[in-house]
């Protein structure tokens, strides 16, 4: 670390070289040491923000092969306590980089979780999150996956845009710290609280080249300005799927905009477009990474990945217990997303299984319908959900986030003649709720969950039925 050149942390503009780094990351690790002497198989909770501290923490564990667990800063109290009880910390990192106890119930170390693993915990958008072990392994194969197809720039700055607690944030440390390359760090509203204006800034400012964002993170960044900072090479979208018509207003701005699929189990990354080929879809599958699609004649179907990239299991509801490992005998791994594999090789992804919604015996793929929503011009944005009903099963809800031209348009109404002529009456949402942004879980994604609530407690419109 210390022979590397180049700035290896940009903190609020200021440039800390790789040997100042790692006289920082030589201080954590020795307190770090005293307070896991005498432990075998010790486990660190490290609450995962965007911070220089946060970053600092996560190099001294890497370097030190201490295996570790991530810790949402938003997470209350009790969540933080599960996490902990779960992985076997016997210390806490709190985001600035101060130790702090955990609770007394906490066993001291896992020997089920092998030596130098990370655990992120799932989103958990629509349901309880669980904890993914990443071995060593796995997170530097997905690195030098991801090498192989974005490439390196001596000048290349990666923001710290989404919380170390995410798996896309944990893999801008680990990738930039397998290639000696700069991670920026910009302050709360541009790291972790995501803030479109300070984000530019700090793009700007600091020459960040690359940026990962979720689509709700672009979308507003095509809201605060219409061309991109000219140090930008490569935005990488992923966390959700990105609707079609958000990434073509996006290149139409010349933002270079590049679509990618992956999820926690798999270190972040399956599949991302390359920056030579035509857009269209999420691109094709990382170097070693295979994909496969259970369905017949190449339609839509389960999305199962088989790679060294993959996670170990996920952690056993007590310390110590067997990881669960949900593998087929020949290592095929299901991810419960639906997708497509064109005959050019590329992956397109067409949402979850489990966001299905069953109406009257009719699916409807909620993907779908968003889709239809936003090509209309007074959507900005759109979560369609499954709302229990008693006579259809479920019937479709959509919380809406409108444009400065809603009104104009014509509103609810104006947008109901608009999906008339696009969707069929089954797949027409039959609530709304119309809001300034839709709800977001702590991984930054659209928490469905708090959706299907808005439209329960708080609905702006209810349809009547149409011809199913």
């Amino acid at each position: 670390m210390r022979e590397a050149r180049g700035p290896a942390l940009v903190d609020g503009g200021r440039e800390v070289g790789w040997r100042e780094l790692a006289q920082r990351v030589d201080r954590t690790r020795n307190a770090l040491r005293r307070r896991l002497d005498g432990l075998t198989a010790p486990v660190v909770a490290v609450v995962g923000g965007a911070g220089p501290g946060t970053v600092v923490t996560l190099l001294a564990l890497l370097e030190d092969r201490v295996s570790f667990v991530l810790i949402h800063p938003r997470w209350t109290r009790a969540e933080r306590d599960r996490a902990i009880a779960m992985a076997g910390a016997s210390v806490c990192v709190e985001s600035g980089g101060a130790l702090a106890t955990v609770p007394s119930t906490a066993a001291a170390g896992n020997p089920s979780v092998r030596r130098g693993a990370g655990i992120v915990f799932t989103s958990g958008t629509t349901g309880q999150p669980r904890g993914a072990v990443l071995s060593r392994e796995a997170l530097r194969a997905s690195a030098h996956a991801h090498a192989r197809v974005m490439g390196w720039r001596a000048d290349d700055r990666w923001l710290l845009s989404l919380p170390t607690a995410h798996v896309g944030g944990l893999m801008i440390v680990v990738r930039c710290l397998h290639a000696r390359r700069a991670v920026v760090v910009g302050g709360r509203r541009a790291c972790g609280n995501f803030e479109a204006g300070e984000t530019l800034r700090v793009v700007e400012r600091d020459r960040v080249t690359l940026l990962s964002v979720v689509p709700t993170m672009l979308a507003r960044l095509l809201q605060a300005t219409r061309r991109p900072p000219s140090s930008l090479r490569a935005v990488l979208v992923g966390g959700a799927r990105a609707p079609k018509a958000l990434m073509e207003r996006a290149r139409e701005r010349t933002w270079p905009v590049f679509a990618t699929y992956g999820l926690t189990e798999a270190c972040s990354q399956v599949a991302t477009e390359r920056p030579d080929e035509t857009p269209g879809g999420v691109g094709a599958p990382l170097p070693g990474v295979e994909v496969r699609v259970a369905a017949p004649d190449g339609s839509a179907g389960t999305i199962q990945v088989r790679s060294n990239v993959l996670f170990d299991g996920y952690l056993g509801a007590a310390c110590g217990a067997p990881l669960e490992r949900p593998f087929e005998a020949d290592g095929w791994f299901d991810t419960g997303d639906l997708g497509a594999i064109g005959e050019d090789g590329r992956l397109r992804v067409v949402g979850r299984r489990s966001d299905r919604i069953v109406s009257g015996g009719e699916n409807v793929d909620p993907a779908e319908v968003e889709a239809a929503v936003v090509e209309w011009p007074g959507a900005a944005d759109a979560c369609v959900v499954g709302l229990e009903d008693e006579e259809w099963g479920e019937r479709v809800g959509a919380v809406l986030v409108p444009t400065v031209g809603f009104e104009a348009l014509g509103g609810l109404a104006g947008l109901g003649r608009h999906l008339g002529g696009r969707l069929a009456g089954f797949k027409r949402p039959r609530c709304w709720s119309v809001v300034d942004r839709l709800p977001v879980a702590a991984s930054g994604k659209v928490d469905r969950t708090a959706c299907a609530r808005l439209l329960v407690e708080s609905p702006s419109s209810r349809a009547g039925e149409a011809d199913r």
